[in-house]
């Protein structure tokens, strides 16, 4: 669960986030219809999700983006927060259609966004 640092507004700010995140976590067919070819990588704990050819799919115009596997099997999304630092999401479990399973905060490495169990790549 993310919890918002600071004062002031960081209520307001996260009740915002949470409306615009239910738009997001939804990997249908506005979201596919605006993909493009790309080269990817998903790790999750360890694993190997998507390594190649994938759908890549920019969500708003802060950078924030979706990953896709040719096959709709998997995917995973950046939600960038600023600049370098983002929360990341993935569906989990195969062809399910909602990012719900948290990837947890990501640093920008390059093409990739990483954490100790992570890494979202695109190319």
């Amino acid at each position: 669960r993310r919890q918002d640092q600071g004062s002031g507004n960081g209520g307001m700010t996260a009740v915002l986030r949470l409306v615009g995140l239910s738009g997001l976590l939804w990997a249908g067919n506005a979201t596919i219809a605006n993909a493009r070819p790309a080269d990817c990588i998903l790790i999750v704990q360890g694993q190997e999700i998507i390594r190649g050819k994938c759908d890549f799919t920019q969500m708003g115009g802060d950078g924030s983006f979706q990953i896709m596997a040719l096959n709709g099997r998997y995917f995973a999304q950046v939600l960038i927060d600023s600049p370098g630092d983002a929360n990341g999401y993935w569906n989990g479990d195969p062809y399910a259609t909602h990012a719900h399973y948290p990837l947890g905060r990501l640093m920008r490495d390059g093409a990739c966004w990483v954490n100790q169990t992570t890494s979202v790549c695109a190319y």
